[in-house]
């Protein structure tokens, strides 16, 4: 089973040190209400994995608080200096944080607006992610949230709809570096050929064993986000520029990664039946 907390320590270090002087500053906020999202989760769950390849840099630390009012959000970005324009990034620890608010603040569900920044902000797929998230232990801290790898890559499926929009498409490799998880890993494919359900999978894939692991992150990404959101997303992904995800999907440094865009495009299909969106 999967443990973050086996992750390297050094990439534990700085979510401990921020996250420790955030809760410091924090009376209506607990560990188990911080989730660890975007890169930094990312990295944690790769190196967990036992996957040691380079993956995108980044300095920035993006945590999801899971706070019950605006007065729990509002006490941290009272007491931590803010920086840039985006009303919710701060510094914390000499580090740049994003605070991503989510929970019962959501007006409507899957949106925020936090009084900052007074500009909505998509946070479709967290309480569902948090919902299914996993301990991750760190040494001052105590105890916080992590998204499953399934939990991860349902928010990168809505960040690439909202990005890819306006010719962003670095998700896009976010995406395939959760699918090359499954595709590598001893429990799903433990699944797949002992299972009554992963065998089905493997014979609908027609024994193509990269695609039935597809299926299968599908099928755990629609278990995890339900049956609401996923019709919001099927609605969108339809108009997806899905030949760009194929072509973005690159893992660079990840040993076996398909080059050819065709092999892509049957691998995101698989997902997607998974998921249960039509192509």
């Amino acid at each position: 089973m999967l443990d973050p907390a086996r992750s390297d320590p050094s990439l534990l270090h700085p979510v401990d040190t921020v996250v420790a002087e955030l809760l410091a500053k924090a009376t209506l906020l607990t560990g188990d209400e911080v989730m660890v999202i975007g890169a930094c989760c990312r990295d944690i769950l790769q190196s967990a994995l036992g996957h040691d390849f380079t993956l995108r840099a980044t300095a920035d630390i993006d945590l999801g608080l899971a706070v019950a009012n605006w007065a729990a959000y509002d006490e941290l970005a009272g007491a931590l200096p803010s920086t840039g324009s985006t009303g919710i990034r701060f510094r914390i620890a000499n580090t740049s944080a994003d605070l991503m608010p989510f929970g019962p603040v959501e007006d409507p569900p899957g949106t925020v607006t936090p009084p900052a920044r007074r500009e909505a902000i998509n946070v479709w797929g967290f309480a569902e992610a948090f919902a299914a998230s996993l301990e991750l232990r760190l040494p001052r801290a105590g105890t916080i949230r992590i998204p499953t790898v399934a939990g991860y890559a349902a928010l990168k499926l809505a960040a690439w709809l909202d990005r890819s929009a306006y010719g962003e498409y670095k998700d896009a490799v976010d995406i395939a570096t959760a699918i090359f998880w499954y595709l590598r890993s001893p429990e799903i494919s433990t699944y797949i050929y002992e299972t009554d359900h992963g065998q089905d999978l493997l014979m609908q894939e027609g024994l193509d064993d990269a695609a039935a692991a597809a299926r299968a992150l599908g099928e755990e990404i629609a278990r995890i986000v339900g049956t609401e959101r996923l019709s919001e997303i099927s609605d969108r992904w339809t108009s997806t520029p899905k030949h760009l995800l194929y072509q973005y999907m690159a893992v660079t440094n990840a040993p076996d990664w398909p080059n050819s865009a065709d092999r892509r495009r049957e691998l995101i299909e698989a997902m997607e039946r998974g998921v249960g969106i039509r192509s």
